[in-house]
């Protein structure tokens, strides 16, 4: 659950991602991916950025739309995160060659088309908001508790991440 009014920030630090990627990698091949070392992981960094800021999107507009693959951008982002030793370099080529396009596409029209005055007043939008609230709030008392951060993630639902940025 996330905050609503951010779910539009969140959507351009998608595309500025992903414009990023497109321009490290412009007349680049996957040899030459593979050989700078940099390049590689200035890709991989933004692929991380673009799961993060999904992540961060309110469900309610996630759900809204379902034509994005939302659980596979936000499944990418913990495979380079937490299996990094695990990356492959065909998977984030066929990335950069096959996914960012049409992901850049839907996301620029979700920009374009959603009235962001009238979203931000959506009442399931609003209560996942003051719920999360109330979880962030909850975690912290028991972070402070000395609850262990896997007991808080079980009890309270948020992710990790979340509680140790507490």
């Amino acid at each position: 659950m996330r905050e609503p009014l951010k779910d539009r920030i969140r959507l351009e630090h998608i595309l500025e991602a992903i414009d990023h990627i497109f321009q490290y990698t412009d007349g680049k091949t996957i040899q030459e991916l593979n050989d700078n070392t940099m390049l590689f992981y200035a890709t991989v960094k933004n692929v991380e950025i673009i799961g993060e800021a999904a992540y961060h999107l309110t469900h309610a507009f996630r759900n809204a739309h379902p034509g994005t693959p939302w659980e596979a951008v936000m499944r990418m982002r913990n495979i380079l995160v937490h299996d990094y030793y695990k990356i492959r370099l065909n998977e984030v080529w066929k990335v950069v060659q096959e996914d960012l396009r049409p992901l850049r596409e839907q996301v620029a029209l979700y920009i374009a088309e959603t009235d962001w005055d009238e979203w931000e007043k959506n009442e399931v939008v609003i209560v996942e908001s003051a719920v999360h609230k109330n979880l962030i709030q909850t975690a912290r008392r028991m972070k402070q508790r000395g609850y262990d951060v896997n007991e808080i993630c079980k009890i309270t639902g948020l992710a990790r991440e979340e509680i140790e940025g507490i």
